[in-house]
């Protein structure tokens, strides 16, 4: 079964993000690269729009009469629908829209869901309106509230078997998303030799990948010796047990669990990268939360090499949610030195005021610079390398004449 493929997600009215149902209320726009980083301040609603996709993907698998589970693969969304309704409003009308491929064909819809009522809070959200371009063009619209759409769905597709296939296709992109959250599981001090599984949502099955795969083991000592200050990774395994160590020198050298919270929080993440990268599996899409925490900002940059040479494969889609200056310097100087800017889509979420947030995409140009920048959020920093990348390019023109 081959995987869907998330092109682009919209919303309006949907948790720190306002907007009612009204043509004139603006849609954010999520548009999926092969990395696609989401930055902004804290409480700002980062974490809402990286989880976004896991929530779609959860809607188009759902066969129930739900329309939209809160509930996908294990994360939360909130307890009721107005949970994830801006404000908490019992008359909001959140606006979802889709934009994916699959063999080939397009699947673009629109749809605004409501709660039934104060009295019926814990119902599921109930269709209000909706609209499919592709691959069929209908449209479904109520004219009051309590008039209910003559027309049956099953998550967000039509009910008819025919829409099955993209349930289907659905169903494995979630089955193949890997998605580590803000806190990953720490290190213990020894493990248990066991068949591994999913690597979590905390990530607590890095190690039991890591007994079972030597190549991958390697290739994650390598990146931890060249990035994490010389502090090199081992597995050392015990009749039917094992244990991670790092080290410097003889004289330096601990159990991981004993080690700074950092080096644990980020093994997970870079265990994940490599295994992207040596994999074959095609059309993944993958979410990381705050990949840097607890790292110092010389161990944060490195960390952007490993997205990108992940997005470079070509075969499926990474999407970050970070806090970290460091990482996107990083990925700005790689577009400098050559990474082609379309491979990447930089995203700001801003509170504006007391009303809610807003999603605005950071403009990458093939040199580099950004079209505009966050007033005050890494400000100077920015202006510095830009200013210092134009400087560079007028001096190397004035080379170039001589």
């Amino acid at each position: 079964m081959s995987i869907l493929q998330l092109n682009e997600v919209a919303f309006r009215g949907y948790k720190a993000f306002p907007g009612g149902d009204r043509e004139d209320d603006v849609l954010q726009r999520l548009t999926l690269a092969p990395l696609t980083v989401v930055f902004g301040k804290n409480n700002s609603g980062k974490s809402v729009v990286a989880r976004l996709p896991r929530l779609l993907l959860g809607g188009l698998a759902c066969s129930d009469e739900r329309v939209l589970p809160l509930r996908v693969r294990g994360l939360e969304y909130g307890g009721r629908f107005i949970d994830v309704i801006h404000g908490g409003d019992f008359f909001g009308r959140p606006t979802f829209e889709v934009n994916a491929t699959h063999d080939g064909e397009l699947l673009d819809v629109s749809v605004t869901l409501y709660s039934p009522g104060a009295l019926a809070a814990d119902d599921p959200p109930h269709l209000w309106a909706y609209q499919m371009r592709s691959p069929e063009t209908f449209e479904v619209q109520p004219a009051a509230q309590d008039e209910k759409i003559q027309r049956s769905f099953r998550g967000l597709l039509p009910e008819d078997s025919q829409w099955d296939r993209w349930r289907a296709a659905a169903s494995t992109a979630l089955d193949k998303m890997i998605h580590l959250g803000p806190t990953r599981a720490p290190i213990k001090a020894s493990y248990v030799e066991e068949q591994p599984e999913e690597l979590g949502f905390d990530g607590r099955q890095a190690p039991q990948w890591l007994r079972i795969d030597a190549q991958m083991a390697d290739a994650v000592e390598s990146w931890f010796a060249d990035h994490m200050e010389g502090w090199r990774l081992s597995l050392i395994r015990s009749n039917e047990s094992f244990s991670l160590r790092v080290a410097k020198s003889k004289a330096m050298a601990a159990n991981l669990a004993r080690a700074g919270e950092g080096i644990q929080q980020v093994l997970p993440v870079v265990v994940h990268q490599i295994q992207r990268q040596r994999s074959a599996v095609e059309g993944f899409l993958d979410v990381i939360e705050q990949p840097e925490i607890h790292l110092h900002a010389a161990a944060q940059a490195p960390l952007a090499d490993l997205f990108i040479d992940t997005a470079m494969t070509g075969r499926g889609k990474v999407l970050v949610e970070t806090h970290s200056e460091p990482l996107l310097l990083r990925i700005q100087r790689r577009v400098a030195e050559g990474l082609p800017h379309d491979r990447v889509a930089i995203y700001f979420v801003d509170d504006i005021d007391d009303n809610g947030s807003t999603l605005r995409r950071v403009g990458l140009g093939s040199d580099g610079e950004f079209d505009w920048w966050p007033e005050g959020v890494f400000e100077e920093s920015f202006r510095e390398v830009a200013a210092t990348a134009r400087a560079q390019r007028r001096h190397a023109g004035v080379g170039e004449s001589g």
